[in-house]
């Protein structure tokens, strides 16, 4: 069996969207398959059951390779490949292709199977990821993601209204996750997890509510359904119908100028209208999911 090296960088949503590829590197063309996070602000832990093993950052240099056919790369992982001492001995065997803002994302890493000769038929869009089971129970999990952190221009993927609608939904057991200053007033405190535990608490819920951030991308692996706000970000790169069949998007359908990620329009932008979702159409669609 022929051993690939795949390297990938960036954060948990990147991430879990190589999930379809890895399955069909290993399932379908019987590769083993090991994995390098390259970096980020944060190390991911290695989520994805169809690795053998999982490198972060510089534990790469312990990489023997001569026990490699070659290696894939994602586009933003490119310039650590070319002038790396031990990597750039190994054979790429993928064409590597840029994201765009019309093709999800999902469907661009997976041209890394076809370019390693998976036919069309034989793609496998879903997959696992790992998890540690908690023995608890919760009628919807939130995910503020992006809202109290980061760039000023990431949190305008946030929806500004979770409190509002956890007041509407006051009758059922609510739980937030993610990062310690994510948490939403009103609901039991699940934040500041490590990220196994968190997917555990998700999978313990009967539907996720967020946007466009990570862990709705996990909700997915999961088999967990969600639904997924989107404010300004492309639904055509950052959602894939055959990957995400468990999300159900809501968005301000009405704004012309909705999405404007990567546009002029983007950082023109004064107003994020986008984000003004009324709180009651949020909670009568979770009510409407757990009917």
């Amino acid at each position: 069996m022929s051993r690939i090296l795949f390297c990938m960088g960036e954060g948990i949503g990147n991430v879990v969207q190589t999930v379809p590829v890895v399955r069909t590197l290993k399932e379908v063309l019987g590769y083993t398959v090991d994995y390098w996070h390259a970096f980020g602000y944060y190390s991911v832990p290695n989520i994805i059951p169809y690795v053998d093993k999982w490198y972060v950052g510089w534990e790469i240099k312990s990489l023997y390779v001569p026990l490699y056919k070659g290696l894939v790369s994602t586009f933003w992982t490119r310039s650590h490949i070319t002038g790396h001492q031990k990597l750039n001995r190994l054979k790429l065997l993928n064409d590597i292709k840029a994201l765009t803002m019309g093709r999800s994302e999902v469907d661009t890493y997976m041209d890394i199977a076809r370019d390693l000769g998976a036919k069309e038929d034989e793609l496998l869009w879903q997959g696992a990821c790992q998890y540690r089971k908690m023995d608890e129970e919760y009628d919807l999990v939130i995910h503020d993601g992006y809202n109290k952190k980061g760039a000023a221009f990431w949190r305008t993927k946030s929806y500004p209204h979770y409190e509002e609608v956890v007041s509407l939904l006051k009758d059922l057991k609510i739980c937030s996750v993610g990062g310690e200053n994510e948490y939403i007033k009103g609901t039991i405190d699940r934040t500041g997890l490590h990220l196994y535990e968190t997917m555990g608490v998700m999978k313990s819920g009967k539907l996720f509510l967020g946007n466009d951030s990570g862990l709705y991308h996990c909700a997915n692996t999961l088999k967990l359904n969600n639904l997924v706000i989107f404010t300004f970000t492309s639904h055509l790169k950052n959602y894939d119908e055959r990957f995400h069949k468990y999300s159900k998007i809501i968005g301000r359908d009405d704004l012309e100028c909705r999405p404007c990620q990567s546009t002029p329009l983007m950082k023109q932008c004064t107003h994020h209208s986008c984000r003004d979702i009324e709180p009651e159409v949020i909670a009568d669609a979770v009510r409407k999911e757990l009917s």
